[in-house]
């Protein structure tokens, strides 16, 4: 069991650098402006503040010359679209492409605003340490190297909160193996991860968070307390979603005083913790833009009034479901989609899981009932974050966005999991369907969606045929594109395809095998 993990591990370790890798210059999300924020950082020596922070010279020449989403393009009309870019001459191709390795940071900013100017520094003050060394290296290496850096980060603070939230929920053994496979075959979690940001930091956080706070539910004391506070505060130096966090860990702690399960003198040192960490940024929050949290639509004057007027208008059924599916699949900042219908039978996979767990509500200990609590209230949050952007935009944005939602899927797979180990026969059996259908969405992110469209075939769905012709031809005639669009070679790439998608295979049918047997044995 040990070391079928220890593969798992590296299997979500192989997969964040292949996206790494893979993905172009900026098809992060929002990554050109959250890589601004990192460059202020080390070349002004001061915090970005929204509404006065520029994006630096070399980010902004950059758009010139590296090809972008056509979501992208519309905020940026001097940029190229993938389409456009694949239909460019090769000489064309590779001279935009010495251009932009030939860009270097300048003390000179451009005049676009960076509108990621206003989030917790201590992801970017970690990247930044990174970066400031490399200075004289190529635009397109450092942030090859960011990236990776970032996203091993978070798999390895993913897989540590994911194992320890699990084992307090107590959890089986091969239900957890489980598990942690399928939040690894996740491709929004690298897509949220995989690229310089923010939530690199934020996602792996809030599972080690939650593990935590799950532990201190079971067993309130001054060690699990100071464990839950160190991991709040550093979430909320990276994210202001962290405050509903907050919010449920400052309930969690008047419950148990109140039932005399825990004394304020266990508690003290965690609340200390937090405020002395956390509180300096969010009373420069107040000081700068006049209230707590710092976002855009706060900035912008859109308030809880503003944002509880805009549920009548919202089509909720159409926004959750949208949320749901981008949730599970979203292709970068070109937002393509993957097969509604396969979508949704993960969705339903899920449901049925996690009704599992709830209905044998005898069994919830007082870890899981923390557990389900934290997901309903960040989802209340994610919630309001759809108000919020709905009437920022006024209704132009339905939703919030998907990269939010990854903060659930530690919590939500966990008892999800927990759930089926339950079910008996026929959770077992829903868990072999859905680590199989995990493994095969994954594969096919590669193999059908992601390395043929950054190699010029676009983001139309592709037949068995179509896909047939593209590996037989296609793939080898526009591998030197995929080498000038990704941040390494393509034979690393496709050498980088192999190995997941092997390791994919085997770890899927190593879970798959313990969990047939468990169901053998239970029968």
């Amino acid at each position: 069991m040990r070391s079928l993990r220890h593969l798992i591990l590296l299997f979500g370790i192989v997969n964040a650098c292949l996206f790494s890798c893979l993905l172009p210059l900026w098809e992060g999300f929002d990554e050109a402006f959250h890589y601004s924020s990192v460059e202020t950082l080390w070349q002004t020596g001061h915090f970005p503040v929204l509404g006065r922070t520029l994006v630096p010279d070399d980010v902004a020449r950059s758009f010139e010359f590296a090809p972008l989403s056509h979501v992208v393009q519309r905020w940026i009309p001097n940029a190229t679209t993938f389409e456009a870019w694949f239909s460019l001459s090769q000489t064309e191709k590779e001279q935009r492409r010495i251009d932009l390795t030939h860009l270097r940071p300048t003390p000179a900013s451009s005049t676009r605003p960076d509108y990621e100017a206003h989030h917790p520094p201590l992801a970017y003050v970690t990247l930044a340490l990174v970066d400031w060394p490399l200075q004289a290296t190529p635009l397109t290496a450092r942030l090859l190297i960011l990236r990776v850096i970032a996203a091993i980060t978070s798999v390895l603070l993913v897989y540590f909160g994911a194992t320890a939230l699990c084992r307090t929920l107590a959890m089986q053994e091969r239900f957890i193996n489980a598990a942690l496979l399928t939040i690894f075959c996740s491709e929004m979690l690298y897509a949220t991860t995989a690229h310089v940001s923010n939530d690199w930091l934020a996602v792996g956080l809030s599972a080690c968070f939650l593990a935590a706070l799950a532990e201190f539910m079971q067993k309130p004391e001054r060690q699990s307390a100071v464990r839950a506070g160190a991991w709040l505060a550093a979430g909320l130096l990276t994210k202001a979603y962290f405050l509903p966090f907050a919010f449920l860990a400052l309930s969690v702690a008047t419950i148990l005083v109140w039932r005399r399960r825990a004394s304020m003198k266990a508690l003290l040192p965690a609340f200390v913790l937090v405020f002395a960490f956390a509180g300096p940024w969010y009373t420069r929050n107040v000081a700068l833009y006049g209230n707590i949290s710092g976002t855009h639509e706060e900035f912008d004057g859109i308030g809880m009034r503003q944002a509880l007027a805009a549920v009548p208008h919202i089509d909720w059924p159409a926004t959750t479901g949208f949320l749901a599916r981008s949730s599970l699949w979203t292709g970068n900042n070109s937002f393509t989609s993957f097969s509604r219908s396969t979508l949704n039978i993960v969705l339903a996979l899920l449901f049925a899981a996690l009704a599992a767990w709830a209905v044998q509500f005898k069994a919830i200990q007082a870890a899981e009932r923390v557990t389900g609590a934290a997901i309903v209230l960040f989802s209340i949050a994610v919630g309001y974050a759809t108000c919020a952007a709905f009437a920022h935009t006024k209704g132009e944005v339905a939703g919030a966005s998907p990269w939010y939602t990854q903060v659930l899927l530690v919590p939500v797979l966990a008892l999800a999991y927990l759930g089926m180990s339950r079910w008996r026969r026929l959770g077992t059996a829903l868990a072999i369907l859905t680590v199989a259908l995990w493994s095969w969405i994954l594969i096919a992110t590669w193999t059908v969606k992601l390395f043929p469209m950054y190699s010029g075939a676009g983001t139309s769905p592709m037949r068995m045929r179509d896909l047939w012709n593209w590996y037989a031809h296609g793939a080898i005639v526009r591998a030197h594109d995929l080498s000038l669009v990704a941040l390494v070679p393509a034979p690393l790439l496709y050498a980088g395809l192999a190995v997941s998608v092997v390791l994919c295979v085997l770890l899927s049918a190593a879970v798959i095998r313990d969990l047939v047997t468990l169901k053998y044995d239970a029968a």
